[in-house]
């Protein structure tokens, strides 16, 4: 019952700011919007029984996508006409092919036979990721991060590079 409650929450939270993100004439308030979309769709994962993946959706999607957003949004210069912020806008063609969409998912989730599963208790994630990453998985891993650190060396070297010009 309470986790009826709370996927109704999380599925009004995601819906409803998706819509006015996909809706909203003001960027900033769309980009605060959307951060709170994505919150939503972190809580649904959490009631799915994926906490690894939702703190992954909490910090690099709601944190990082929308503070980047925002800054976007606060960098461009005239934000609030969005006849200068999106010249390409057609109305019509985007109505269109978003029935179409919507109509193929509808199509999918009716025709489509869902294994069903009922649980009373979802096991985290968290405890088996984290061991398979320091066993079977440490070598990808540490590869994997040694890329990342030196693309981060490369950006700071090309930035401060670029200053000097």
């Amino acid at each position: 019952m309470v986790q009826s409650i709370f996927y109704g929450l999380f599925v009004l939270l995601t819906l409803g700011t998706a819509l006015y993100v996909a809706l909203g004439q003001n960027l900033i308030r769309a980009a605060f919007a959307l951060f709170f979309s994505l919150t939503g769709i972190a809580g649904l994962y959490v009631l799915l029984g994926g906490d690894f993946i939702a703190m992954i959706q909490l910090m690099v999607y709601a944190g990082g996508i929308a503070v980047l957003l925002t800054f976007g949004a606060m960098l461009t210069h005239d934000v609030e006409d969005p006849n200068d912020s999106n010249p390409l806008f057609n109305g019509f063609l985007s109505f269109v092919s978003g029935i179409g969409f919507f109509s193929l998912i509808f199509y999918v989730l009716t025709e489509t036979t869902w294994p069903q599963k009922s649980t009373q208790f979802i096991e985290p994630t968290t405890n088996t990721i984290g061991k398979l990453l320091l066993t079977d998985y440490l070598l990808p891993f540490e590869v994997i991060s040694f890329l990342l650190l030196i693309a981060m060396v490369g950006a700071v070297y090309f930035v401060e590079k670029g200053d000097r010009t």
